[in-house]
């Protein structure tokens, strides 16, 4: 089991991978922006993720674990931000490749309306908890800002939307759905204790904004 966490990455990256030289995709074209977006992006979760492991927010159950870490972090962790991001960013271009003629308006609209009663409800109930109230204001000031900009990411809410089968799958195994410890766990003072299944509810918001701030920039950087 040490090295489950390490499973988790390899089995995240596999497919979008090895699918990156799709004829009609051809997400290996892209991999250069892909790797600048997530260079960008996981800078700032990685400094956030040090300091909320230090305060023991939440922290890593070592028995999952390679053994292998970058400051208090595993390796397996800094490379979630690698990993993630390269998987979503490969399902936003394959739902752009494949759904060009759908423009998804009504779809969008409704998508960041929910979302932004998610963050709030979030923040309004999570006030003096630290996960909570950080990541749900993380997200609002994401969903302003690619709210005033949809129609330059007309395919993030789906490309979001998909992406949560995958982040429900490892996120479920990572917070104990399958083991009898957590590989990831928390400290319940810190959100609001309520969760789906075994995941935080705050967890959503926290990919929201990790691939939300990555397609953003991906996008932008692919535009120049």
């Amino acid at each position: 089991m040490g090295n489950l966490y390490l499973c988790l990455d390899l089995g995240v990256i596999l497919f979008p991978f090895l699918l990156s030289f799709d004829k009609k995709v051809h997400y290996v074209s892209d991999w250069p922006k892909v790797a600048l977006a997530m260079l960008l992006v996981g800078s700032a979760f990685i400094i956030h993720d040090y300091y909320f492991t230090e305060i023991g927010v939440w922290g890593f159950t070592p028995e999952f674990l390679t053994g292998f870490y970058l400051l208090n972090l595993p390796i397996e962790e800094v490379l979630f931000f690698v990993v993630v991001p390269f998987a979503c960013l490969f399902i936003h271009q394959c739902v752009e490749a494949y759904a060009k003629q759908y423009k998804f308006k009504t779809f969008n609209f409704i998508f960041y309306c929910l979302m932004a009663c998610y963050a709030l409800f979030v923040l309004a109930f999570g006030m003096g908890k630290m996960y909570s109230w950080m990541v749900s204001i993380a997200a609002i000031i994401t969903l302003v800002f690619l709210f005033l900009k949809r129609t330059n990411y007309p395919y993030l809410p789906v490309a979001f939307t998909l992406s949560m089968i995958p982040f429900f799958l490892m996120n479920g195994v990572l917070t104990g759905a399958l083991t009898a410890d957590p590989v990831v766990w928390y400290d319940n003072t810190q959100n609001l204790s309520m969760r789906w299944g075994t995941i935080p509810v705050e967890d959503v918001l926290y990919s929201f904004v990790l691939i939300g701030a990555n397609i953003a920039i991906f996008k932008k950087l692919q535009n120049k």
